[in-house]
């Protein structure tokens, strides 16, 4: 997955990921759609370091996280800094388990984030800028 700013970098569960940003291991609730719950604990990376090798313009008021499939969401810049890239969930990588066909990753995660503005199978994140009265859902696509 890409993470852009002034310069682009590529995030993925690699050792090149792995070296270059702090690796952790955070626990989330998710308040899935379909009203399904899951508590996880998920290993990957924090935004902030990633934004910042990524360059993000001073001026970023937003994050435009986009998945694989075109879906996308628009989140305010101040959340989206604590956010996390996670790649793997031990709850969710269980053969057989409950929530193994909701495993996909990567997904964005943050703590202010409403679990409905995750997103799953990340392919993209953009540092944007929203001018004054621009609203952050006419970047946003419904699913």
């Amino acid at each position: 997955m890409t993470v852009a700013g002034d310069s682009e970098v590529v995030l993925a569960d690699a050792p090149a990921t792995r070296e270059r940003f702090p690796w952790q291991t955070r626990g989330f609730t998710i308040n899935c759609h379909s009203g399904r719950e899951i508590e996880g604990r998920w290993s990957g990376v924090p935004i902030a370091p990633v934004a910042e090798a990524a360059q993000f313009p001073p001026e970023t008021t937003h994050l435009l996280l986009t998945a694989d499939d075109g879906y996308r969401v628009c989140i305010d810049a101040w959340f989206g800094l604590d956010g996390f890239v996670g790649f793997v969930c031990e709850e969710l990588t269980v053969e057989g388990g409950e929530a193994y066909a909701l495993r996909e990753t990567p997904r964005f995660l943050a703590p202010e984030i409403d679990s409905s503005r995750t997103i799953r199978n990340l392919s993209a994140i953009e540092a944007i800028e929203l001018q004054p009265g621009e609203d952050a859902r006419d970047y946003e696509t419904g699913h």
